[in-house]
């Protein structure tokens, strides 16, 4: 779960970087591919943490 919390908080973070970026207007290319590949490495980390969450077997209380 601590991944999963962490990927989001520093998943906000890059896209308010990115919202900056746009917003100062001229956006240098070097921000725009990392940018991209942050929101791809996102995704796939995403998906990782889930089936790694899903994955974990579960004690049910009795």
């Amino acid at each position: 779960m601590k991944k999963i919390y962490w990927l989001r908080r520093i998943s906000l973070l890059v896209a308010m970087f990115g919202v900056g970026a746009a917003a100062t207007g001229t956006t240098p290319t070097w921000i725009k591919i990392v940018l991209c590949c942050g929101i791809g490495g996102h995704l796939l980390l995403m998906a990782e943490f889930e089936y790694e969450q899903k994955s974990l077997p579960r004690s049910h209380p009795k």
